[in-house]
């Protein structure tokens, strides 16, 4: 019994995921963005751990996938579809209903990711939680670049278009973790921590957009350099 309870550990951590998304949801309605922020990172850090723990206490399984794949996609999918919903509160008429895309295209890459054998050790296409965070970063950030994407209806489309058919690409992506056996892109890896901190440290709340662009470029480019060899 003890042993039992103790495999349920990382199911506590991804339910509290789901929570954060919920209210993470109730915060965007009820007019504070970035409570909704904090508590989409505090998502993600949860959404960490979870896989963690359930290594390292060998209680990874089909149960624990699926749920988190469901809490992932309130928490990473359609909370920051919302978020993006409300960011765009200058824009009229049907451009603004745009941010549904990226709840859809959530639950299409998150269903493929659990059937998709490929992507063991890496993925194949954007992960949900950092394009989610991406997402939910606008909610705190005050910059031109926000005002440029959310105060023009196509380029909010395009925004919305773009985010959502890189979750479902076909670009192999860095899992960002170190994983013993496996050969990982440490240049990378430095060139993205190296982004994260500069942007931090220059651009603020900014630098999670910032981050996302250089993780998918990055990316992008790494995979058309290989080809060309």
């Amino acid at each position: 019994m003890y042993l039992k309870a103790i495999k349920q550990i990382p199911n506590l951590f991804t339910l509290g995921n789901l929570s954060c998304g919920v209210l993470s949801i109730h915060q965007i309605f009820n007019g504070h963005p970035e409570n909704a922020v904090y508590l989409t990172i505090l998502a993600a850090v949860l959404d960490f751990f979870d896989g963690f723990l359930a290594r390292l206490l060998k209680a990874d399984g089909e149960l624990g996938k699926q749920l988190d794949s469901l809490a992932d996609l309130v928490t990473f999918g359609v909370a920051p579809a919302f978020m993006l919903y409300y960011s765009a509160d200058l824009i009229e008429g049907t451009a603004r209903y745009a941010f549904i895309l990226l709840a859809l295209f959530s639950a299409y890459r998150l269903a493929k990711f659990n059937v998709d054998t490929r992507q063991s050790s890496s993925f194949i296409g954007v992960p949900t939680p950092i394009t989610g965070l991406s997402c939910v970063a606008w909610g705190i950030i005050d910059s031109p670049v926000k005002d440029f994407i959310f105060e023009h209806a196509w380029i909010f489309i395009l925004y919305c278009v773009i985010v959502s058919l890189l979750l479902v690409s076909e670009i192999p992506m860095p899992a960002l973790k170190f994983k013993k056996g496996k050969e990982q892109p440490v240049a990378q890896f430095v060139f993205l921590l190296l982004t994260g901190v500069a942007s931090l440290l220059f651009f603020g709340w900014l630098c999670i957009p910032i981050f996302y662009a250089a993780y998918v470029l990055s990316s992008i480019l790494i995979n058309f350099a290989a080809k060309r060899k």
